[in-house]
Order: C-alpha cells, then sequence, then structure tokens
C-alpha cells in the first residue's frame, strides 16, 4: 500500500512529531534575519525559525529539547480552537474551503441536505448527536465520492488503468493511499479544505498507478499532472492537522 504521508527528498525542512497520538509535521522556515532558534506553536501547526546557516542537528536538538513544550502548546489550541458540535447550537462545518451554517429544523426522522452555502438538518426528538454526526458523515462521503470521481475522469486517459475502487473515509494519519489491488482510499477531511489540495491529493494516488514509490520518476509523474503540487503539499503539512481535528469534531 502507498500512503500519502511520509517526505522524500524534494520536500521542505521541517520532521514529523508525534503528539497526542497524530503525526504532525513541523515546519522549519531559515529567516536571514534570524539569530536564534524560535519555536511557535499555532491551531495549524508548530513551526521553527532558524538561521540560514542554523544545521540539521542543532535544530533536530532544539526541537527534542522543547518537545514536552510543544505538546502542551499543541493540545491548548486543539482544545480551544474546536468547540463540540451541539444538536440546536449554531455551527458551521465547512465544504471544500467554504463555511457553511448549520439550520437545524424538528421532524420526524433524522435528514442531512446539503444546499448552495449551507446544511440543513433535520433532527427528532429521538436524533442523538452520534446519529447526526454519522449521518453528516455519509453525506461527505457520498459528495466526496461524487466529486473525485468526476475530476478523476480527465487523468485516466493518461493511466495505464482505472482504479479499481475508491474509498472516501476518515484516515487517521495520511491522506490518500492505493492498495496492491489499486484501489485508492481518501481522506474525507480533504472536503474541509480547498479543492486544488484535494485534486492534489487524488493526482498523487492516481501517479502511484505509473510509479509505486516515491522516486524522482513519481514526482515527475505527479509534476506533468498537477505543476503547481508544491504549494498544495505545503499547505497540507501547514493547515493538514487542522483539517483532520475538525473532521473529528463533526464526525466525532
Amino acid at each position: 500500500m502507498f500512503d500519502f504521508l511520509l517526505g522524500d527528498a524534494t520536500e521542505p525542512e521541517g520532521q514529523w512529531l508525534e503528539l497526542g497520538g497524530e503525526n504532525v509535521w513541523l515546519v522549519w522556515k531559515r529567516h536571514a534575519k534570524a539569530k536564534r532558534l524560535k519555536l511557535l506553536v499555532s491551531a495549524e501547526g508548530p513551526r521553527l525559525s532558524l538561521p540560514v546557516r542554523a544545521s540539521k542537528k542543532a535544530a533536530l536538538a532544539f526541537v527534542a529539547e522543547h518537545r514536552a513544550w510543544i505538546q502542551a502548546q499543541w493540545q491548548r489550541h486543539q482544545a480551544k480552537a474546536l468547540p463540540p458540535l451541539a444538536i440546536g447550537e449554531s455551527a458551521q462545518v465547512p465544504l471544500f474551503g467554504l463555511d457553511m451554517p448549520i439550520l437545524w429544523q424538528e421532524d420526524k426522522a433524522l435528514r442531512v441536505y446539503q444546499y448552495a452555502g449551507h446544511w440543513r438538518i433535520h433532527t427528532s426528538p429521538r436524533s442523538s448527536l452520534r446519529q447526526v454526526q454519522a449521518a453528516l458523515l455519509h453525506s461527505y462521503r457520498r459528495i466526496g465520492h461524487e466529486w473525485f470521481n468526476e475530476r478523476m475522469q480527465a487523468y485516466l486517459p493518461d493511466l495505464p488503468q482505472a482504479p479499481t475502487a475508491m474509498t472516501i473515509k476518515p484516515l487517521r494519519s495520511v491522506w490518500g493511499s492505493l492498495s496492491a489491488a489499486n484501489a485508492v482510499s481518501l481522506d474525507v477531511a480533504l472536503l474541509f479544505g480547498p479543492e486544488d489540495v484535494a485534486e492534489y491529493v487524488l493526482v498523487h494516488e492516481l501517479c502511484h498507478l505509473l510509479q509505486r514509490n516515491h522516486s524522482p520518476k513519481f514526482w515527475r509523474e505527479v509534476e506533468n499532472r498537477w505543476p503547481q503540487w508544491r504549494e498544495q503539499r505545503d499547505y497540507l503539512k501547514i493547515h493538514g492537522m487542522g483539517l483532520k481535528s475538525e473532521a473529528r469534531r463533526v464526525f466525532g
């Protein structure tokens, strides 16, 4: 199975950290005017600023020394940024980067409808939050399957074969994967971010039908089909854990 998670030689500097059971990307940014190493943790992820000539060894040691502080700050931001979803309460649930408010309506049965610019969720007195979350996940998976399948058609003529299956579901650590049987899995959290980011991950996995690795040949296949891939990859490095956290809040 080929998972879209680990880095490669072409990626910008940084490192993976395990924070609260999650793999979180710590971005390294070199600055000409920086005189010392400095850490910043926001709800979107941790960042290390360092002088241009700082060594990799020094950066890794600095991060290791401040690991407990990074963990504490990350947990604080996550708890603060993600208020729980509650039936009847004002809330917004994003779709492709657009914050869409939920309009609640009492009814005889639980139903979820997606309209232009908002969600409408019908609930009965017996509806539980867990049932609402499951219904929302079902709606996202349906929307995602239709959207990814439509986008995929443009790339199929240039591939040796189409994927044997496509599944949209919550993925804990990866954004997508291609199985040995050529089945594609994509993280439903991609539907919370911009469309070009979601399409980049789709292209990434489709290119594994040509190169089952992350070699320079593989990245040339990606670039031939999606020249701006570095921008979307960097977006996921910085904002990806925020998308996954939002998915956990919405879907439970």
